[in-house]
C-alpha cells in the first residue's frame, strides 16, 4: 500500500469513527441514511475513483479497497460500504471505462459531487444474472431503442438517479447479444418496485425496476452494442469481488477486536488452543489484505480479469476459513448472539458468499485447463 492509498484508509476510518460508529443501530435500519451520504458527498468521498477532470479525486482501485477497509474497521457497517463501492464501480468502471466523452461529462461530475447516484441493473426476477436467462429487451426504434422488461435486486436502486440497464439486442450463433443503456430515473416507462426488506447488509437499499415501453436514444448506449455482457457484466463480477475485499478485511479486523475484547472480559481463560486460533485469524486476515491490495494493483495496472482471478478465488477460500474459525471462537467466548457482532459477521459472510456458484464454475475451468494442458503435452510428446 502506498502512502497516498494509506491516506484514504485513514480518512475513511476517521469519518466512520465519527459518523458511523455512534449510530450503533445502523445495521437494523431499513431507511437509507441520507444524512450520512450527504456528509460523505460534502467530504468528497463519493468521487474517490472518478478522475479529477470530472470533479473526482483521481484515486485508483487500490484507493477504493483502502477506503473500504478503514470505513468498515472503524464503522462496523458493511452495508453502507457496499453502497459506496457500487457507486464507485458504476462511476469508474462502467461510465468512465466505457462511456463516450459526452456521457462522462454529463454524468461523472454529478456522481463525484453526490448529486446523483447510479445503480447497475443486470439481474432479473427468478433467474439472477445468467445471460442465457435474461429477457429484458432493446429493440431499435426511430434512431433509438425501445426497452421492455424487469430487473431485480438492484443495490442502491431506491436512491438511484441513473440506471445502467443491460438488455438483449439480438442473437448470434445461438447466443444472446447485449447492450448496456444509461437510463435516468425520470425516463418515461421506468418505475421502481417496492424496496426489498432484507435482514442483512442494512442500510444498503435494494429494489427492482420495471421497464415498460421505455424509449432511449442511441446516444444513451454505453459501450458497444452486442458485446456488453462479455465486456462489462462478466468483468464486473470480478471487479466487485476485488473491491469489496477492502470492506471484508475491515470487517474481519473489527470482528477480531470484538473477539479479543470478549476474551479479555470473560471468565473463560485464554488457553494455548485459543491463542493459537487467534493467531490463525490474525495471519489469515493479514494474508488476505496482501492479496486484496495485489489484486487491486493489478486492476489499476490494466491487467484483465484472468490475471487476478486466482487471487480472488484464493481470497474466498481464506475468508471462509477465517469465518469458520471465528465462529467457533465466538461460541467459546459467548459472543455469537450479540447484536453488533452478529450483524457484522452475517454481513461479511453475505459479501463473501456473493456469486459462490460463479466462483465454483471458474474454479472448475482452471481444473479443465490443467487437464487440457496435460493432454496437449502428452500428445505433443507422442
Amino acid at each position: 500500500m502506498t502512502g497516498h492509498t494509506r491516506d484514504y484508509q485513514k480518512e475513511f476510518s476517521r469519518f466512520a469513527e465519527k459518523e458511523i460508529a455512534p449510530r450503533r443501530g445502523l445495521h437494523t435500519e431499513e431507511d437509507f441514511p441520507s444524512d450520512i451520504w450527504h456528509k460523505m458527498a460534502s467530504a468528497g468521498m463519493l468521487g474517490v475513483s472518478i478522475p479529477r477532470k470530472y470533479g473526482g479525486r483521481g484515486g485508483g482501485y487500490a484507493a477504493v479497497v483502502a477506503a473500504g477497509e478503514g470505513f468498515v474497521e472503524s464503522g462496523h457497517n458493511v452495508g453502507l460500504a457496499l453502497s459506496w463501492v457500487i457507486h464507485q464501480v458504476a462511476s469508474r468502471f462502467f461510465i468512465h471505462g466505457f462511456g463516450t466523452e459526452g456521457q462522462r461529462e454529463r454524468y461523472l461530475p454529478a456522481l463525484a459531487e453526490g448529486t446523483a447516484t447510479a445503480s447497475i441493473a443486470i439481474s432479473e426476477p427468478g433467474v439472477g444474472a445468467h445471460p442465457k436467462n435474461l429477457k429484458t429487451s432493446a429493440a431499435p426504434e426511430g434512431g433509438g431503442y425501445l426497452l421492455e422488461g424487469e430487473k431485480s435486486y438492484l443495490t442502491n436502486g431506491p436512491i438511484a438517479d441513473l440506471f445502467i440497464v443491460f438488455a438483449v439486442t439480438g442473437e448470434s450463433n445461438g447466443r444472446k447479444e447485449y447492450a448496456a443503456f444509461l437510463v435516468p430515473k425520470d425516463t418515461p416507462g421506468l418505475s421502481l418496485t417496492e424496496p426489498l426488506k432484507l435482514d442483512y447488509l442494512r442500510p444498503s437499499p435494494h429494489c427492482g425496476i420495471t421497464i415498460d415501453s421505455c424509449r432511449v436514444r442511441a446516444a444513451d448506449v454505453l459501450g458497444e452494442v452486442g458485446s456488453a455482457y462479455r465486456k462489462m457484466a462478466v468483468p464486473f463480477r470480478d471487479m466487485e469481488d476485488a473491491l469489496l475485499m477492502g470492506a471484508v478485511i475491515g470487517g474481519m479486523k473489527a470482528q477480531m477486536e470484538f473477539l479479543v475484547a470478549a476474551f479479555m472480559d470473560a471468565a473463560v481463560p485464554a488457553t494455548d488452543g485459543i491463542k493459537t486460533e487467534l493467531g490463525a485469524l490474525d495471519f489469515l486476515a493479514r494474508t488476505m489484505r496482501v492479496c486484496a491490495y495485489q489484486a487491486a494493483g493489478m486492476i489499476d495496472s490494466g491487467m484483465d480479469t484472468e490475471a487476478y482471478q486466482p487471487l480472488l478465488l484464493s481470497l474466498r477460500y481464506l475468508a471462509k476459513d477465517f469465518q469458520s474459525r471465528l465462529e467457533r471462537l465466538a461460541g467459546v467466548a459467548g459472543l455469537s448472539g450479540q447484536g453488533e457482532f452478529k450483524a457484522l459477521t452475517t454481513d461479511v459472510g453475505k459479501i463473501v458468499g456473493i456469486a459462490g456458484n460463479v466462483a465454483l464454475i471458474k474454479q472448475k475451468k482452471l481444473g479443465e485447463r490443467l487437464l487440457y494442458q496435460k493432454v496437449k503435452h502428452e500428445t505433443e510428446k507422442g
